[in-house]
C-alpha cells in the first residue's frame, strides 16, 4: 500500500509525458505552457515535502499518506473533468498532484526506514523507488493502447486512468499499521509493541522488540553506544549529538540530491516523447514505442539496483552508476552531431525563412515552432530548415521541389545509435543515481532529525526537478540537445569527483556506527573500498 505511492508518481508521469501530444494537438496548450506546466507545479511538491517533514513528527506517518491520496485524486478530477479545460485549470490541479507527491514521498521514505530491518533496508528503499519505473511502462503501454484510437479525448483518458492505482492505494492505506519506531520515540512503548506485533504476527519479547528497533546488543553492553542509540531514537532529552557531525550528514545528503538531478534524468523521463521524435521516429506508435523503450529499460536498471546494492555497496555502486551515467551522455552528445553532419548552409527559398527557422542543424530546427527540415535526397544527408505547418511546409515549396519535409524529427542513418545511447544513460542512471540518494538521506540522520532533513531532501529533489525541466523546456530551442547534453555530462563528472570525496559506505551499518563514520572529516576515512564499519573500528580508533 504504502510503496503505491512512487508507482502512481511515475505512472502519472509517463501518462503526462503520453498526453502531451493530444493537449498540444488539440490547442488546448502551446509547447511554452506545456513546458510551463511540468516545472512550475512541481514547487508544489516542494511546499508538500517541507510540510510534511515538519508536521508528520508531530503526527505521525500514516494519516499523511491519507493525505497525499486524497489530494492526487482532488487534482486529477481538476484536470480531466472540464471538456475544454483552460491552462489556469491544468496548472491548479496539477499543482495539487504535485503537491500530494512531496508530501507521500516523505512519509513513504521515513515509514519504510522505520519498518524495515536493518539488513533489508536497501533492497526495500529500492525495491519502492523500483515501483516508480514500473509506473513508467504500463504508462507507457496504457498510452499506446490509447493513442491507437483517433480521438480527441486521448489525453483525459491517458490522464484519466491514474484513478484506479489511486483508488486501489486509498482503501489499502487504512489497513496498515502505524509505524512503531515513531511511536517508540514517543515513549509510548505499549502501542509501539502493538503495531510492531501487527507486522511480526507474534507476541514479541523484550529482546526481539529491541531487534526490530534496531537496537544492536552491543549498544545495550556499552553506556557510549547506547546514549548514541538513544540520541537516534530520539529518548534524550538533549540529544549529545555535534553539530559537525550532523553538518556532514546534511552537506552529503543534498550534495547526493543535486548531483542526480544535474544530470538531466527527469527532463529526459518528461520529454520522452519529444526525445523519441528528435531521434528520428516517425508516427504516434514509433514514438510511444521508444518512449516506453525508456520507461522500460529505467525498471531494469532499478531492478539491477536491487540486486547490487547490498553486494556492491552504496558508495561503489552510486559510483558506478556516475560513471556510465557520464561516459553514456557523451555518447548523446556525439550521436546528436552525428544527426546533424550534413547540412545545407543556405536555403534556396530565403523569403520563407522566418528569424526563429534561420538555424542549421535539423534537431534545432523540429525543437522550432512553425518549422521543419527539408531534405531531398534518399539518404537525407541534407537539408534545411523552413516555416510550415505540422504536415507541409509553407506554400508546399519542399513537397513540390520532390523534398521530404518534417516538422517533429530528423532522418538519419544515425537515429538508432542516439536512441541506443539514452537508453544506456537510462540504465546507468537508474542502476544508482535513482535510489541510493533518497536511501541515503533517509538512514544517515538521527530519529529526531529524520523528518526534517527528509523533507528537506525531497524538497530540493523537486526544485531541481522543476528547474531541470523549466530550463530544459525553455533552452532546447535555444541551444539544442547537444548543447544541453554536454553540459548534463559536465555536471554528472563533477558529481564523481564529490561522490569519490566525500561520501563513506553507509551500507550495512546500524544508526550508532552511521553516526561515528560522520564524527570525522571525509579524507580521514578509508572508505574508497566497500569494507563494514565493524572491520575497521581498530584502524580508524588508532
Amino acid at each position: 500500500a504504502v510503496t503505491l505511492s512512487r508507482f502512481i508518481y511515475g505512472y502519472d508521469r509517463g501518462t503526462l509525458g503520453g498526453a502531451s501530444v493530444g493537449l498540444t494537438e488539440q490547442k488546448l496548450l502551446s509547447s511554452s505552457e506545456y513546458a510551463k506546466l511540468v516545472s512550475l507545479p512541481i514547487f508544489a511538491s516542494v511546499l508538500g515535502g517541507l510540510l510534511t517533514g515538519v508536521l508528520q513528527e508531530r503526527y505521525g506517518r500514516k494519516i499523511f499518506l491519507i493525505i497525499s491520496t486524497v489530494v492526487y485524486v482532488i487534482g486529477l478530477v481538476l484536470c480531466i473533468i472540464w471538456a475544454h479545460p483552460t491552462f489556469t485549470i491544468l496548472m491548479v490541479g496539477r499543482t495539487l498532484i504535485n503537491l500530494s507527491f512531496g508530501i507521500a514521498h516523505v512519509s513513504t521514505i521515513v515509514y519504510l526506514v522505520e519498518l524495515i530491518p536493518l539488513h533489508f533496508r536497501g533492497k526495500a528503499l529500492v525495491a519502492n523507488q523500483m515501483l516508480q519505473p514500473v509506473g513508467n511502462s504500463l504508462a507507457g503501454v496504457t498510452n499506446l493502447l490509447v493513442s491507437r484510437f483517433d480521438s480527441s479525448d486521448s489525453w483525459r483518458y491517458m490522464l484519466g486512468s491514474s484513478v484506479v492505482p489511486c483508488g486501489l492505494q486509498l482503501v489499502l492505506l487504512f489497513l496498515i499499521p502505524r509505524s512503531y519506531r515513531w511511536l517508540y520515540s514517543k515513549d509510548n512503548v505499549v502501542e509501539a509493541r502493538k503495531e510492531a506485533q501487527k507486522i511480526y504476527k507474534e507476541n514479541l519479547t523484550d529482546i526481539q522488540f529491541k531487534h526490530v528497533l534496531d537496537i544492536p546488543q552491543e549498544a545495550v553492553e556499552s553506556d557510549a553506544l547506547l546514549d548514541i542509540q538513544r540520541d537516534y531514537d530520539g529518548h534524550n532529552t538533549k540529544p549529545n549529538i555535534d553539530s559537525g557531525t550532523i553538518r556532514r550528514m546534511v552537506i552529503v545528503s543534498l550534495g547526493i540530491i543535486v548531483i542526480g538531478q544535474a544530470s538531466g534524468f527527469a527532463a529526459v523521463m518528461f520529454y520522452s516523447v519529444q526525445v523519441a521524435q528528435t531521434s528520428g521516429i516517425g508516427g504516434s506508435a514509433g514514438v510511444f514505442g521508444v518512449s516506453m523503450a525508456i520507461f522500460f529499460t529505467n525498471f531494469i536498471g532499478v531492478g539491477l539496483s536491487l540486486v547490487l546494492i547490498e553486494r556492491l555497496g552504496r558508495r561503489k555502486l552510486l559510483l558506478v552508476s556516475q560513471i556510465g551515467t557520464f561516459l553514456s551522455l557523451i555518447l548523446i552528445v556525439i550521436a546528436v552531431v552525428l544527426v546533424d553532419r550534413n547540412k545545407l548552409e543556405m536555403s534556396p527559398w530565403p523569403d520563407i525563412v522566418t528569424p526563429n527557422c534561420a538555424v542549421h542543424d535539423c534537431t534545432k530546427c523540429v525543437a522550432q515552432q512553425s518549422c521543419g527540415f527539408c531534405t531531398f535526397n534518399v539518404t537525407h544527408t541534407a537539408g534545411f530548415c523552413i516555416q510550415g505547418m505540422a504536415g507541409h511546409s509553407s506554400l508546399d515549396r519542399c513537397e513540390v521541389a520532390g523534398g521530404d519535409w518534417s516538422s517533429s524529427h530528423c532522418h538519419s542513418d544515425s537515429n538508432w545509435f542516439l536512441v541506443v545511447a539514452i537508453l544506456a544513460y537510462v540504465l546507468y542512471f537508474s542502476t544508482g543515481l535513482a535510489p541510493i540518494p533518497f536511501l541515503l538521506s533517509a538512514e544517515i540522520f538521527p530519529q529526531h532529525l529524520r523528518d526534517m532533513f527528509t523533507g528537506i531532501s525531497i524538497s530540493l529533489y523537486y526544485s531541481l526537478i522543476a528547474i531541470v525541466n523549466l530550463g530544459f523546456g525553455e533552452l532546447y530551442p535555444v541551444l539544442g540537445i547537444t548543447v544541453l547534453f554536454a553540459i548534463f555530462a559536465g555536471l554528472t563528472f563533477l558529481g564523481i569527483i564529490f561522490v569519490f570525496a566525500f561520501l563513506p559506505e553507509t551500507g550495512g551499518n546500524s544508526p550508532e556506527r552511521i553516526y561515528r563514520l560522520f564524527e570525522k572529516p571525509w579524507f580521514s576515512l578509508p572508505q574508497f573500498l566497500y569494507v563494514p564499519v565493524s572491520d575497521q573500528e581498530g584502524s580508524q580508533d588508532g
